[in-house]
């Protein structure tokens, strides 16, 4: 199996430098919140989950990721083939090794360049599409406000059930029962 460079060539390797930026979410438009309205016309405003970080609030920004081609130039000092690709170890000039795959390597710094920044393109458009995705596909973020409006009707409900158990306990204690206890308690 011929190999397409020898131990001793000089070759590029294309990476790409990752430098952070906060935009604006794509899903509150940097509010930080959403509006969700239910069958009955009710709307409530809901906290955004995309934006939120840990247990933080919403910022209405989120996190991502400007991509800078890069190439670095070495020398091959081992290589390893096998039936089916050849890897190459590559020293750089300041000491570090890489395992590159053949298709991973150029001949030259331009055509290094070009193959960097179809790399830095398709990580940024696979973070992009992390952005725009839910973390949690099986919750909408209609979820959230649902749960709590049941939570909020619940407790409605027991705090009207327990209201009218504690004005019937009111009831069937005698009157003079109840200002003697509240005389004693005042004294």
């Amino acid at each position: 199996m011929a190999t397409k460079y020898n131990i001793g060539d000089v070759v590029w390797r294309p990476t790409f430098d990752s430098e952070q930026e906060w935009v604006e979410c794509p899903e509150c438009g940097g509010t930080g919140r959403l509006r969700v309205t239910f069958h009955d016309e009710t709307t409530v405003s809901i906290e955004c989950a995309n934006c939120s970080r840990g247990y933080g609030p919403p910022t209405g920004k989120v996190s991502r990721y400007r991509r800078h081609p890069e190439a670095h130039r070495g020398v091959i000092s081992e290589m390893r083939v096998s039936a089916t690709d050849t890897e190459y170890y590559v020293m750089s000039p300041t000491g570090g090794t890489w395992l590159c795959r053949e298709e991973n390597l150029s001949r030259n710094h331009d055509d290094a360049m070009v193959m960097a920044q179809a790399l830095a393109d398709e990580v940024s458009a696979e973070e992009l599409r992390r952005i725009h995705k839910k973390e949690k596909d099986t919750r909408s973020w209609a979820w959230n406000a649902s749960y709590h409006r049941k939570c909020i009707k619940e407790a409605q409900r027991q705090l009207e059930y327990h209201t009218k158990k504690l004005n019937a306990a009111n009831l069937k204690v005698p009157a003079d029962k109840t200002a003697a206890k509240v005389a004693k308690t005042l004294s």
